[in-house]
């Protein structure tokens, strides 16, 4: 009987913690390069720069991304650049990013994705979700005769297995399309656009504008664009 309830009490712990992870989640691309929704710049700045905040909800299936943002305190961002000059511009020795009226360096694609990453050994819990198909218990007056098992099915290896191999999938495809469109020390021409994803460290959200190092040098804080998006509220 005491082992009964040791099994059963450790079946609802688990079963109560897995509802709380819900299963692994997938990652959707963001495709900075297919969004046609940017807030831009002027035209006929040198760089004319573009950006949507909220990168990771434009697709709408990532909300195991989404809520590790909110709670680290990130916004993964989408950029669009024009190199309007007759010279070749390096993103980062040649621009300064602005995020309000701070300059701000954005997040390594690496360390973002380390810290916006779902988790994958909590899927190991499923381990112990099994099952028995066919138990039987025989009664006589009351009293319980004899008891069948029934069949133990060990379901649990494999949903731990395939829960925790769709995580580590799905980190894995975001930390690549992080590094993919990282523009870190990437090389602009005359006249290329390229596009980009930028992870920040905010948990407001600010407008953003990007300038050359010679002009932010030299001349006042440009006025800022509004955001891309409202401010979202930020869950504990």
């Amino acid at each position: 009987m005491k082992q009964q309830i040791t099994r059963s009490l450790a079946a609802l712990l688990t079963g109560c913690t897995l509802v709380g992870s819900g299963c692994a989640g997938s990652y959707t691309p963001i495709r900075p390069d297919r969004i046609a929704t940017y807030q831009s710049s002027s035209v006929e700045a040198p760089l004319q720069f573009s950006y949507q905040f909220d990168a990771l909800r434009t697709q709408g299936r990532n909300k195991k991304y989404i809520k590790k943002e909110q709670k680290k305190g990130y916004h993964v961002i989408a950029i669009q650049v024009k190199n309007n000059t007759g010279a070749e511009i390096n993103f980062t020795r040649d621009a300064v990013l602005y995020y309000g009226d701070r300059a701000i360096v954005p997040v390594s694609p690496d360390v973002a994705a380390q810290e916006l990453k779902q988790g994958v050994a909590i899927y190991l819990l499923y381990v112990l979700l099994n099952f028995r198909v066919g138990a039987t218990t025989t009664t006589s007056n009351g009293y319980v005769t004899s008891t069948s098992p029934g069949t133990f099915i060990p379901t649990g290896p494999f949903i731990a297995g395939g829960n925790m191999l769709g995580a580590s999938m799905a980190n894995g495809n975001f930390r690549r399309e992080l590094q993919q469109f990282d523009l870190t020390n990437r090389n602009i021409a005359p006249g290329e656009t390229v596009y980009g994803l930028i992870s920040v460290r905010e948990y407001n959200v600010a407008p953003l504008r990007l300038e050359l190092r010679s002009v932010a040098s030299t001349t006042p804080a440009a006025p800022a664009l509004p955001p891309a998006s409202a401010p979202r509220p930020t869950t504990n």
